[in-house]
């Protein structure tokens, strides 16, 4: 269990680096795009649908920035 002061310090880490943590997990999420786009011939192919091809383009980068955020959130202990 961390102390207040503990918590407080992480806290304060968490807020003056969050965007810098967010823009990472997002490109991370454009990276898993772009190797979904390079195994088209195996994998599944969203760009025949732009319903498919919208969801797939921006739902893999915030599905995981908001997941890896709230993973980092929860290693810090906030």
């Amino acid at each position: 269990m961390l102390s207040p002061e503990e918590r407080e310090k992480k806290l304060e880490y968490w807020e003056r680096s969050r965007r810098k943590w967010y823009n990472i997990y997002l490109f991370t999420g454009v990276g898993i795009n772009f190797l979904l786009y390079f195994t088209k011939p195996w994998g599944f192919d969203p760009s025949n649908s732009i319903f498919w091809g919208s969801l797939f383009g921006l739902g893999i980068p915030l599905a995981t920035m908001l997941l890896l955020s709230y993973l980092h959130q929860k290693f810090l202990g906030l």
